[in-house]
């Protein structure tokens, strides 16, 4: 698995990752890694992806996540392919219902994944 160290935006306000946004957007799952004392299993839920970079994502969900929160996700790429995991994300910010997500560690294989759809998708960065 790697680490990823993610710096959020330099001081010009230019992002350092650019991020792509997804035209036609796609669904994810999410389970919460963060521990609540009245839950007995994790907490599962769906969203949809909206933009995504190799370091982070913005999805919309009604998931009870907070800045601060750790995830894990599993993002549909594309149809016919197994799912890509992101072992940990760490919620950055909200407004409700969208999220940004920072990727915290992510495995060789999902690395090499997202950079295939980024590379390949017919999208316009921003």
């Amino acid at each position: 698995m790697l680490t990823i160290h993610q710096q959020v935006l330099t001081r010009d306000g230019v992002r350092r990752y650019p991020r792509v946004r997804i035209p036609m957007p796609f669904g994810c799952s999410l389970s919460s890694l963060t521990t609540r004392w009245w839950f007995w299993k994790p907490i599962s839920d769906v969203g949809v992806v909206y933009d995504l970079s190799l370091h982070g994502i913005c999805v919309s969900t009604e998931a009870a996540i907070k800045p601060g929160d750790r995830v894990s996700l599993a993002l549909r790429l594309s149809k016919g392919t197994p799912p890509t995991e992101v072992a940990v994300a760490t919620v950055c910010w909200t407004n409700h219902p969208f999220h940004g997500l920072a990727f915290s560690t992510l495995s060789q294989s999902s690395l090499r994944q997202l950079t295939e759809y980024l590379n390949f998708s017919d999208i316009a960065k921003e």
